[in-house]
């Protein structure tokens, strides 16, 4: 009787334990599953993607193309801002558009920086600087200012202000020296 009632437990805490790793591996699998992406966050599988991972492989022209021609098709998509200052990151970062962009694209692209509020003050840094060189010193003076003056309220409104400012402070009080030349 006594062997009975052991081997009753014996198979109850086996029985147990194997529900409970069961269980475990269906929470593994779940874990596999992904979430769905916030709607404003580029899809898997972007041709943005692969303009980011594959710098050799493009020119500045082509993602300059991409940016006014098929990018533009995405308009009603709720991504479509945030793609649109990957770009505009990339082609300064990567591409070299500071450095390799004609007067009109180095206008156009800060006015679109300006749009977009691009929070990003070595990328707008970038094209301030190179603007100089073909915009009037008051229409680089008011883009400036306005990029500056958007800027810094959206600094405020962060969570912890003083660790942004820390790492881009020096670029922003740059954009502010400009903007009040």
């Amino acid at each position: 009787m006594k062997n009975m009632l052991l081997f009753v437990l014996a198979y109850i805490f086996i029985s147990a334990g194997c529900s409970s790793i069961e269980s475990t591996a269906l929470v593994v699998d779940r874990t596999l599953i992904r979430e769905p992406r916030p709607k404003e966050v580029l899809p898997y599988g972007h041709k943005l993607n692969e303009y980011a991972m594959q710098i050799g492989r493009y020119s500045l022209a082509d993602l300059d193309d991409y940016y006014r021609n098929e990018l533009s098709r995405e308009k009603a998509e709720a991504y479509y801002n945030n793609a649109r200052k990957m770009v505009i990151s990339s082609m300064v970062q990567s591409y070299g558009l500071a450095e390799k962009g004609d007067d009109k694209s180095i206008a156009f692209y800060l006015n679109e920086v300006q749009e977009l509020k691009l929070m990003q003050p070595d990328v707008t840094l970038k094209l301030l600087v190179r603007a100089e060189k073909s915009m009037t010193p008051e229409e680089v003076k008011n883009i400036a200012g306005k990029i500056y003056e958007f800027n810094q309220k959206a600094i405020a409104g962060l969570n912890d202000p003083q660790r942004y400012l820390a790492d881009k402070g020096q670029d922003w009080e740059k954009i502010k020296h400009i903007s009040e030349r």
